[in-house]
C-alpha cells in the first residue's frame, strides 16, 4: 500500500512539472484572457446573469481572471436579480482583496463604486464612507483618478458629508468630481459619458433638494445645463437625447426655483418642459410629479399618476413596499390634495388590498434571498475544499520529488492537522452566525405575522362596509351612512399610521440630525401628546399630567412634531401594558435638559431587559398586542433631537421611561 501512495505521489509531481513548464506562452495566455472578457462581454450585454455567475465560476478557476473581476461580476449579477445581500457580500470580497495588477485595480475601482452605490441607496452614510474614503485613497496612490468609479466615488462622500452635517466638505467633493467628470466628456465625447455625468449631476441636485436646499440645488442644474450645451455642440447630436435631458433640466429648475420661492419664473421654466417630447411620456410625466407636489399642483399631479398603473404593467412592476411608499401615498396625498374624493378613496382601498400581499411577498423574497446565501456559501465551502486539496496534493508530490520520503510524510500530517483545526474554528464561526441568522429571521417574522394580523383586521372591516355600500337594494338612512362613512375614515387612518411606523423603522437607522427650528413649550409638547392618546378609543388608562417647578414658563428649541411622536410612542407602549391603575406623565427641567417621565403601573420590564427592549422587533411578551418598534423608533427620534430615551431600573410598581432633550 505504501508503494502505491509512492507512485501515485510520484505521478503527481511529474503532471505539476509538466503544467509548469507549459505555462510560458504568454501570447495564448493574453488570447485566452481576451476570450474570456469577450465572453463576459456577451453574457452581459444580453442581460444574461446566470450565465453570467457560471463564467465568474469558470473563468476564475481556470485563472482567466482574477478573484477580483470574478467578484465583481458576481455582484453586479445578484444585483440585476435584486439579491442585494449577496452583491454587496462579493464586492466586499473584491474591495477587501489584495491588488497587484492594473487590471485587479480597475475592478477594485468599480467594486468599491458599487458597493458605496448600493450603501449610499440604504442611507447608511458610515458605511458608505468606510468604503469609499479607503477606495479614495489606495486609488491615489495608484495614480487611478481620472476616471468615472474615482468622481462617482467622490459624489458618493460628498452626499455622505452632506446628509451628515459637512456642507462645506460635500461642496468641496462634488466640485472635484464634477471636474473629473468634465475631463472623461472632453477625452472622449460620447453620449454614454455624458449621460454618466448628467445621472452624477442629477443625483447631487436632488441630494440638495431633499435637505431643502434649494440655493444649491439650483447652482447645481446651471452645471446640468452646461454639460447640456457642450453636447449640442457636438456633430450630429441625437436630438431625442438633447429633448429628454432639457425636459428633466427645466424639471430639476423649476423644482429649485419652487423652493427659493420664485414661484412665477418657476412656473414659467415647468411650462417650458411641457413642451418636450419627453415630458409626454409615462415616464416623463412621472418625473414631473415632484415639481408638481412642491408647487401644490395637485390636480395636475393625481392626472400624472394616472399613468402610474400603466408603467407598472408595461414593466412587470410587483407591488412592494417601496411601491406604496414612493408611488401609491404620494398619489393619495395629490388626489386628496385636488379634492379628488372618488380618486382618493380608490387609492386608499388600492393601498389597504396591496399592502398585505407586499408584505407577503417581502416576507419571501427575504426568506429565498436567505435561503440562496446559504447554498452559495455552502457551494463556496466546496470549492474552497477542492482547491485546499488540489494545493496539498501539489505540494506534497513537489517534497517528494525534492526530500525524503519520511520528512514528506510529516509535512503532510502537521498540514492535515492545521487544516483541521482551521476548519473546525471555521466551522464553529459558522454555527455562531447561523444562530444569529435564526433569530434575527424568527424576529423579522414575528414582526411581519404582527403587522399582518394588525393590518387585516381594519382590512376586513372596510371590506365589509364596501359590500354594504356597494349591495344593489341596500338602502340606507344619512345617519347610518355618516357613521360607516366614519369607520372607514377610522380604519384607514389607522392602516396609514402603521404604514407610517414601517416607514419610521426605515429611518431608526439614519444618523442625520433632526432640524429643531420650532420654540415651543414643553408643556405643550406634553398636552399635544395626551391629546393624541385620548383621541384613540382604545386608550382607556387615564393619563395625568404634572411638572416641576420652573417649567410652567419653559420653552424649548427643538422640533416640535418628532418631539411631540416620541412622547406619544412612550404614553401608547403605556396603554398597551397597563391593564388597571394610571399612567403619569411628569415634566422636570435639569441643568440645559428637559425631562419628560413616562410612569405606568402596568406589567413593567426586567432590569436585565432594560437596553434589549430598545432593539428591533422586541417584543418580551410575543402574545401581546404590538409591532416591537415603538421603543426603537422612540429612541432614535430623541437621540437625533440631541437627547435619549431610557428605562429607570429603579422603579418596580411598573415601568418607568425617561426622555431627555436639550432646552436649546
Amino acid at each position: 500500500m505504501k508503494t502505491l501512495r509512492l507512485l501515485n505521489y510520484l505521478m503527481v509531481a511529474a503532471v505539476a512539472v509538466t503544467l509548469l513548464l507549459s505555462c510560458g506562452d504568454k501570447e495564448q495566455k493574453v488570447a485566452e484572457t481576451t476570450k474570456a472578457d469577450s465572453l463576459i462581454g456577451v453574457a452581459h450585454k444580453n442581460h444574461e446573469y446566470e450565465r453570467l455567475l457560471e463564467l465568474a465560476d469558470t473563468l476564475q478557476a481556470s485563472g482567466h481572471i482574477t478573484a477580483v473581476q470574478a467578484d465583481y461580476w458576481r455582484g453586479y449579477a445578484y444585483s440585476r436579480q435584486s439579491l442585494m445581500r449577496l452583491a454587496e457580500k462579493y464586492w466586499k470580497q473584491a474591495v477587501n482583496a489584495e491588488i497587484h495588477n492594473p487590471e485587479e485595480l480597475k475592478y477594485y475601482a468599480k467594486s468599491a463604486n458599487r458597493l458605496a452605490g448600493a450603501l449610499l441607496l440604504k442611507g447608511e452614510y458610515e458605511a458608505t464612507m468606510k468604503v469609499a474614503a479607503p477606495a479614495l485613497n489606495k486609488m491615489r496612490k495608484a495614480d487611478y483618478r481620472d476616471n468615472s468609479d474615482f468622481a462617482y466615488l467622490l459624489a458618493a462622500v460628498g452626499c455622505c458629508q452632506l446628509k451628515l452635517g459637512s456642507p462645506n466638505y460635500a461642496s468641496v467633493n462634488f466640485d472635484r468630481a464634477m471636474e473629473i467628470f468634465r475631463m472623461v466628456v472632453d477625452a472622449d465625447p460620447t453620449k454614454p459619458n455624458f449621460t454618466t455625468a448628467i445621472v452624477a449631476v442629477i443625483t447631487i441636485t436632488e441630494n440638495y433638494l431633499q435637505l431643502n436646499n434649494h440655493e444649491e440645488a439650483f447652482k447645481w442644474t446651471l452645471k446640468f445645463m452646461e454639460l447640456l450645451d457642450i453636447y449640442r455642440q457636438l456633430p450630429n447630436p441625437d436630438s431625442n437625447f438633447i429633448d429628454k435631458q432639457q425636459a428633466r433640466f427645466d424639471i430639476y429648475h423649476a423644482s429649485a426655483l419652487e423652493g427659493m420661492g420664485n414661484h412665477e419664473e418657476a412656473e414659467i421654466v415647468f411650462n417650458n418642459a411641457l413642451k418636450s417630447h419627453y415630458i409626454q411620456t409615462n415616464q416623463g410625466k412621472l418625473e414631473a410629479i415632484n415639481y408638481l407636489l412642491s408647487a401644490k399642483r395637485w390636480e395636475e399631479a393625481a392626472e400624472n399618476f394616472e399613468v402610474l398603473d400603466k408603467q407598472m404593467q408595461q414593466y412587470n412592476v410587483t407591488v412592494s413596499m417601496d411601491i406604496i411608499q414612493h408611488y401609491l401615498l404620494p398619489k393619495y396625498r395629490a388626489n386628496k390634495g385636488a379634492h379628488f374624493t372618488e380618486a382618493t378613496n380608490q387609492v386608499s382601498y388600492q393601498i389597504c388590498d396591496q399592502l398585505d400581499t407586499a408584505i407577503v411577498r417581502m416576507q419571501h423574497d427575504a426568506a429565498m434571498e436567505l435561503t440562496t446565501i446559504y447554498n452559495t456559501e455552502q457551494k463556496e465551502k466546496e470549492v474552497i475544499e477542492q482547491k485546499s486539496d488540489l494545493v496539498r496534493q501539489r505540494y506534497m508530490a513537489t517534497v517528494f520529488a525534492l526530500v525524503l520520503v519520511i520528512c514528506c510524510f510529516v509535512l503532510i500530517i502537521y498540514f492535515r492537522h492545521q487544516s483541521s483545526i482551521r476548519l473546525e474554528k471555521a466551522y464553529s464561526k459558522l454555527e455562531a452566525a447561523n444562530e444569529r441568522n435564526k433569530e434575527t429571521s424568527r424576529m423579522k417574522t414575528s414582526f411581519i405575522q404582527q403587522m399582518s394580523h394588525e393590518i387585516r383586521t381594519p382590512l376586513n372591516i372596510l371590506s365589509g362596509f364596501t359590500q354594504v355600500l356597494t349591495s344593489p337594494n341596500m338602502k340606507l338612512d344619512d345617519t347610518t351612512r355618516h357613521e360607516i362613512n366614519e369607520k372607514i375614515i377610522e380604519n384607514t387612518n389607522r392602516i396609514t399610521e402603521l404604514v407610517n411606523k414601517m416607514l419610521e423603522l426605515s429611518d431608526v437607522n439614519s444618523k442625520t440630525v433632526i432640524e429643531r427650528n420650532d420654540k415651543t413649550p414643553a408643556i405643550k409638547i406634553a398636552e399635544d401628546a395626551i391629546s393624541a392618546i385620548k383621541a384613540n378609543e382604545e386608550a382607556t388608562i387615564p393619563i395625568e399630567l404634572k411638572w416641576g417647578e420652573g417649567v410652567g414658563q419653559l420653552s424649548m428649541q427643538t422640533n416640535e412634531q418628532a418631539a411631540i411622536r416620541a412622547v406619544i410612542l412612550l404614553l401608547d407602549n403605556a396603554e398597551r401594558f397597563t391593564k388597571e391603575g394610571s399612567i403619569t406623565l411628569t415634566i422636570n427641567l435639569e441643568e440645559n435638559m428637559v425631562k419628560f417621565i413616562v410612569e405606568d403601573t402596568g406589567i413593567g420590564v426586567p432590569a436585565q431587559e432594560a437596553e434589549h427592549i430598545f432593539e428591533e422587533f422586541v417584543q418580551l411578551n410575543e402574545y401581546e398586542v404590538g409591532t416591537g418598534i415603538g421603543l426603537t423608533v422612540a429612541r432614535s427620534i430623541c437621540r437625533r433631537l440631541g437627547g435619549d430615551v431610557s428605562l429607570d431600573t429603579t422603579y418596580t410598581d411598573g415601568a418607568r421611561f425617561v426622555i431627555q432633550l436639550p432646552i436649546s
